[in-house]
């Protein structure tokens, strides 16, 4: 297996996750790519951020939608930073990436388009009751993806 994929979300089990793949990815020294997928980009609360705009300029707006976008992002960045501990102590160099979208189909496309060889994720991170109306994230990337999954755990 020569590039591996981790997905992570930030939850202990996906921290777990990230830590078997160091080891794999170690001992059959595979490239190693970090993703964490956030399911939406800022957007502004419907009703009491309508009435507080209307009194803002637009640049005002824009700027505040920009630091609410960095904010996010900035927290997205430290989940996938917070994972690359396990590959960093044992000296293993990653690619990371933080991508937008819903979780499941953006690993299972980002591994198909990117030739990996294998995803590993973790069996759960979400809350019990998204899982239950959403599915669990890891069930679906197991029954879509064309590759090889690693569940951890």
């Amino acid at each position: 297996m020569n590039k591996i994929l981790v997905a992570v979300d930030g939850s202990d089990s996906s921290k777990r996750a990230a830590e078997k793949a160091a080891e794999l990815a170690l001992s059959l020294d595979s490239e190693v790519t970090l993703i964490h997928v956030h399911t939406e980009t800022a957007k502004p609360p419907t009703d009491q951020f309508n009435e507080v705009a209307s009194y803002l300029s637009a640049e005002t707006l824009a700027e505040i939608m920009d630091q609410k976008e960095e904010r996010i992002r900035n927290e997205k960045e430290k989940i996938v930073e917070e994972a690359a501990v396990f590959f960093d102590k044992k000296g293993i160099e990653i690619n990371k990436e933080v991508l937008y979208g819903d979780p499941a189909d953006v690993v299972c496309d980002y591994a198909e388009e990117n030739g990996f060889d294998l995803i590993v994720l973790a069996d759960k991170g979400q809350g019990k009751v998204k899982r239950f109306l959403l599915g669990s994230i890891s069930d679906k990337v197991v029954r879509h993806a064309n590759i090889s999954v690693l569940i951890v755990k």
